[in-house]
């Protein structure tokens, strides 16, 4: 009887390394991955997307349309009670967008990224839209493509990743388990 107790214990502790190693080279990996921050708007877009939640998104859309892009803006995952000029008085961007220019821009409510991925299909679908720029953190990017392959399989995607303000380890693990949970969640 004790060798057998042995032999099961034996075999979960191997087992749980396996996991521990796997689960490690795979933050690795994620982590050697993250894509660098986007330097320029790539040609072709039709719309672009903005997910709220990190730090310099919104900002860096706005700043696009600002900066002469014509196509329309999603900006998804906002309050519902949230209004362009008050997105517009909190990010300070200056000089103001135009009237013309902030008629391009559609917000919506979406409370996750899941959420944001499907507002982004429906929005791009009842626009007519295929090529859609997202933007988003750097860290984030894994996650949005995966969502998009699911939630968006028609579209063309180009991801347009921000530099985060806060890039602490933990920011990392906590987002790349979201990462390993989102085919759990789906």
């Amino acid at each position: 009887m004790p060798n057998k107790r042995r032999q099961i214990i034996r075999r979960l502790l191997t087992i749980g390394m396996g996991c521990g190693v796997a689960y490690a080279t795979g933050l690795g990996l994620y982590i050697a991955t993250l894509p660098a921050p986007f330097a320029t708007l790539p040609a072709g877009l039709q719309g672009v997307a903005v997910f709220t939640g990190g730090a310099g998104r919104v900002e860096t859309a706005l700043r696009l349309v600002q900066q002469g892009f014509n196509g329309p803006v999603l900006i998804s995952g906002i309050n519902p009670t949230t209004r362009l000029t008050d997105i517009l008085a909190q990010t300070g961007i200056t000089p103001l967008l135009t009237p013309a220019q902030q008629q391009q821009i559609m917000l919506d409510g979406a409370a996750s990224t899941r959420e944001n991925m499907q507002s982004l299909a429906l929005w791009a679908n009842t626009a007519d839209l295929n090529n859609i720029g997202i933007i988003t953190s750097t860290y984030h990017a894994a996650r949005v493509k995966l969502l998009g392959w699911w939630y968006a399989p028609g579209l063309t995607l180009t991801l347009l990743p921000v530099q985060p303000e806060d890039t602490r380890f933990i920011v990392l693990l906590r987002e790349y388990n979201k990462l390993l949970a989102t085919p759990f969640l789906r």
